[in-house]
């Protein structure tokens, strides 16, 4: 386990991803599938993946269950990402990604997960307050298990707050709206017009949108997927539209997780909001470019961008010089 992590993932409904190809998806046929890709999933997890391969001290928490949940870590391990499982009853999830070779469209079936009780939940959160007090940041990202309502939202933002770290929310439903407070929110478009009852279709709707949702929620930013064309930043002072970064579309599985782990690499590394951003979209294209939940490797990143802090920034000590300087105050 990592003694001082920069950043803490949690991942309340982590996942095993497999993902395959099909000749041609056709129904009541048994259909011979290629041979199978194995990859830890769930939304802070993959956040995780992405920043130990930027070279972001990270740690990983998430409940575990089974056998499934014991390849998920066998997994982590192999990569070397730091991570504290907790041990809970039940199974962990499947998730399938299976590619149609015929319209070369993706397919995701994405399973219900474990149940988690109150009491599962809290060994959870203790976790996050006993390894987080150093860090800069806490993420929350992906969808709740069952048992586990929105009000969670509240009481991760509340953690946050007393370790002195800013929380990153990538969540949608009834999430959205309890996420008072939060540092930073990534909903997608879709996400946000589901949160606020209404189609959001030109780039105006979406950032109205956006702001409405800062605006609601007193977030310090809005970050808003708009898919193949990019993203908009929203703050307090700004608007701003940032486009996609080009890629071939391998599966578009995890590319969100990457935008967010490329957003806070750099803030970490003391960047501004907008080159952070960048790098966040570079992220997500080399993400897209990779197969089911694969995470790029660092020499990938090249590609799509040469503005990536390998390895210790000098403005790093100057980013937890502020972190201290948050929880003093």
């Amino acid at each position: 386990m990592l003694d001082s992590p920069d950043v803490v993932t949690i991942t309340l409904n982590p996942a095993l991803d497999d993902s395959f190809s099909v000749p041609k998806l056709v129904p009541a046929r048994k259909l011979r599938c290629s041979a199978p890709r194995f990859d830890p999933g769930g939304g802070g997890i993959n956040v995780a993946r992405v920043l130990h391969v930027l070279g972001v001290p990270t740690l990983a928490v998430f409940p575990t269950a089974g056998h499934i949940g014991r390849a998920l870590t066998e997994l982590l391990e192999a990569e070397g990402l730091p991570f504290e499982g907790i041990e809970v009853g039940g199974e962990t999830r499947l998730s399938h990604h299976v590619t149609d070779l015929s319209t070369g469209l993706e397919y995701r079936f994405v399973l219900p997960g474990t149940p988690l009780s109150q009491a599962d939940l809290d060994r959870c959160l203790e976790v996050v307050r006993r390894v987080g007090h150093h860090a800069a940041y806490v993420v929350l990202s992906g969808s709740l298990p069952p048992g586990v309502s929105s009000d969670v939202i509240a009481r991760v933002t509340c953690l946050a707050d007393s370790i002195g770290a800013r929380l990153v929310l990538d969540a949608s439903g009834g999430a959205l709206a309890r996420a008072h407070g939060a540092f930073l929110l990534k909903p997608s478009v879709r996400e946000l017009e589901e949160h606020l009852g209404r189609h959001l279709e030109s780039a105006e709707d979406q950032l109205a949108g956006a702001r409405e949702l800062l605006v609601a929620t007193q977030a310090g930013v809005v970050v808003l997927s708009r898919g193949h064309l990019g993203i908009a930043l929203v703050t307090a002072t700004d608007d701003v539209l940032l486009p996609a970064v080009a890629s071939d579309v391998v599966s578009g599985v995890g590319a969100g997780d990457a935008l967010v782990a490329g957003i806070i690499a750099g803030l970490v590394h003391g960047w501004d909001l907008p080159r952070a951003a960048r790098l966040g979209l570079s992220c997500s294209a080399a993400m897209i470019a990779t197969a089911g939940t694969s995470v790029f490797a660092r020499q990938d990143i090249a590609a799509f961008t040469d503005d990536v802090p390998w390895g210790p920034h000098d403005r790093r000590e100057e980013g937890r010089r502020e972190s201290a300087d948050r929880r003093a105050s």
